[in-house]
């Protein structure tokens, strides 16, 4: 039985009040995880640019070494001089501004005058890229697919960043092609 001290004023039981949960995330708790996030993002985007401009460098010694390989397989299945030109030679960049292979009939290493002469071209290229020093703008293969004149030519493709690696291109006399991997801040790509 109750007694008038057990019953709470006014008539009703008290019920004991349960413990509320939140759900959610605080706005510190969001800050902080917008924190991290942006610095992972930040670091992120560094690698990333560093490896567009390592896969730039790659792509663009492979489509130059094919260019060569055509010129050359094209000079022997003519029967003519076939060049690879510098379209927009520069100083220090001299495959930079991009290249075509053309036709040289008359062999006095540049190519002939009509349309049908280029064979193929190529676009610049991004400015981050080297290719060659320019003190090379032509690359002349004969007949019997052999340079002229005779002598090796080397061609650096390069990232203008000197911490990225790059590539040296080698033609031979005998027109074979050697691509060499060229360490970071070591030459030919250190001086670019």
């Amino acid at each position: 039985m109750s007694t008038p001290l057990d019953r709470p004023i006014g008539g009703s039981a008290r019920r004991p009040v349960a413990a509320t949960t939140s759900r959610g995330f605080t706005l510190i708790e969001l800050c902080a995880t917008l924190s991290v996030l942006l610095i992972l993002s930040a670091l992120a985007a560094v690698s990333m640019s560093s490896t567009l401009s390592n896969n730039r460098v790659y792509a663009a010694q492979d489509e130059f070494a094919a260019y060569v390989a055509y010129a050359r397989s094209e000079a022997s299945r003519r029967g003519v001089d076939v060049l690879v030109s510098a379209t927009a030679p520069a100083t220090g960049n001299g495959f930079g501004g991009g290249w075509s292979v053309c036709v040289d009939s008359d062999a006095d290493g540049a190519c002939d005058a009509d349309a049908a002469a280029i064979l193929r071209s190529h676009e610049a290229l991004p400015p981050n890229v080297v290719v060659g020093d320019g003190t090379t703008t032509a690359i002349a293969f004969t007949p019997d697919g052999f340079l002229t004149p005779a002598g090796a030519v080397a061609v650096k493709v390069c990232a203008t960043d000197p911490a990225l690696a790059g590539f040296n291109i080698t033609i031979q006399p005998n027109g074979l092609t050697d691509v060499a991997a060229v360490a970071p801040h070591t030459a030919p790509c250190s001086s670019s």
